[in-house]
């Protein structure tokens, strides 16, 4: 009988290996029967100009709140991140992986925007979610281009 194991799912460009490796049968053939579970979807979606302070940010707003809820038992995140959902978890969780997602990161600008170099984004408000590798890859992405 195969094990059962949950998974959160996450967005493809984060957890495209396992769902190659499910697609391609490669749990199946090491004995495993995943199910993947619907990621939690209290992800703010509006921009609060009043968090100055990472402290006031949850933690598993993105990521990990099915796990933490006990509806998965393992989810796919970048490091950066899992560091502070490991430190907040109620669950006694860790992080058994690291891998950095800096290659698939990107700064992106509305359509009609004047901001096409990332000098230009010199003085401008850039908003990116704390405790996820967007925050870390935005700062090392202008970092070259910008004072910190």
């Amino acid at each position: 009988m195969a094990k059962q194991l949950k998974l959160e799912t996450t967005a493809p460009f984060q957890g495209l290996p396992e769902l190659v490796a499910q697609d391609e049968g490669l749990f199946a053939a090491e004995g495993l029967d995943i199910e993947f579970v619907r990621r939690g979807e209290n992800a703010p979606t509006k921009v609060d100009r009043s968090m100055t302070d990472p402290e006031m940010a949850n933690s598993f707003a993105s990521h990990g709140s099915s796990a933490e809820q006990g509806g998965a038992a393992m989810f796919n995140a970048c490091e950066w991140g899992n560091y502070r959902r490991v430190e907040d978890s109620k669950t006694d969780s860790k992080q058994v992986g690291r891998r950095a997602i800096i290659a698939f990161g990107a700064l992106m600008v509305a359509p009609d925007s004047d901001v096409y170099t990332p000098q230009q984004m010199a003085n401008k408000l850039v908003g990116v979610p704390y405790f996820a590798g967007t925050h870390y890859l935005a700062l090392l992405m202008l970092e070259g281009f910008l004072p910190r």
